[in-house]
């Protein structure tokens, strides 16, 4: 599933080519992804109307104009590319856009956990409403995320990955983050000192602002906003790499189950 690198990579690539610009066409190829779309309200809403900026909310898009917001989610397998015209070229297309003069935008998702929604001005959308804090924002400290964390018995990998508390980390940068602070992903959120908070939120940034400038993680389901893959798989240092030697201490990768996902960690460098 792309993460907060890859849709912030997203983000910045179709900044330019939507911005300030007016939306002339909308044509959708079904009904609905993991929601239903609404179409007569997204066309009601955004036709010849301008998109005058692109956010991120996590792992969302949001498309701003005067009245509202479109949102996006590509879910676990989407992507938004550029195409010559209106007609779909690819199978999986499910909605297409059209910018003037010339920026034909197509959704695909093979398979349809993205979404397409509208937010309406100053009320929002449940999706996005109770969110949780922003990684890279300089609102969000370790204090802040101790706070979050106290009483709580979840595992610290498992308490980076719930969007309710901190958004868009999902199970590839949580491991490396991890792994990066000397953690183990087994530990209790609450059980986690406040230096090692200032640890977490340092190596978390630091990871996230690197795969960002390097274009996201290469996985065969996520492409920019030009239909290239995003190039920083290549520094993971243990998210995949079960049974290989950690790049550290030359011991034995492992791997275990937190919340329904793989996670990936060296039981004797992450021991904190």
């Amino acid at each position: 599933m792309p993460e907060l690198p890859e849709v912030e990579t997203l983000r910045r690539g179709l900044l330019p080519l939507v911005a300030n610009k007016t939306l002339r066409q909308i044509k959708f190829f079904r009904k609905d992804l993991r929601f239903p779309i609404p179409q007569k309200i997204l066309k009601q809403e955004l036709l010849n109307q301008t998109i005058h900026d692109i956010s991120r909310r996590g792992k969302y898009l949001l498309l701003h104009t005067n009245t509202g917001s479109m949102i996006w989610h590509l879910g676990m397998s989407g992507r938004v590319i550029r195409q010559s015209s209106m007609r779909a070229v690819e199978k999986h297309t499910h909605a297409a856009f059209s910018f003037e003069p010339d920026t034909y935008l197509h959704f695909v998702d093979p398979r349809r956990f993205g979404c397409i929604l509208w937010a309406p001005k100053n009320e929002g959308h449940r999706l996005i409403n109770n969110l949780g804090l922003e990684p890279l924002s300089e609102e969000t400290t370790a204090e802040s995320l101790k706070a979050l964390a106290l009483n709580s018995g979840v595992s610290i990998k498992s308490f980076l990955m719930d969007a309710r508390r901190l958004v868009g980390v999902g199970n590839i940068y949580a491991s490396e983050t991890l792994f990066a602070a000397r953690i183990s992903p087994e530990k209790k959120a609450g059980k986690i000192t406040l230096p090692a908070w200032k640890d977490i939120l340092t190596q978390l940034r630091r990871i996230l602002k690197t795969s960002i400038a390097a274009g996201g993680t290469t996985l065969k389901d996520f492409f920019s906003s030009d239909g290239e893959p995003g190039y920083y798989a290549i520094k993971l240092s243990v998210y995949g790499k079960e049974g290989q030697p950690c790049p550290r201490c030359g011991k034995t990768i492992s791997r275990a189950t937190h919340s329904g996902r793989s996670t990936f960690f060296c039981r004797i460098c992450q021991k904190k």
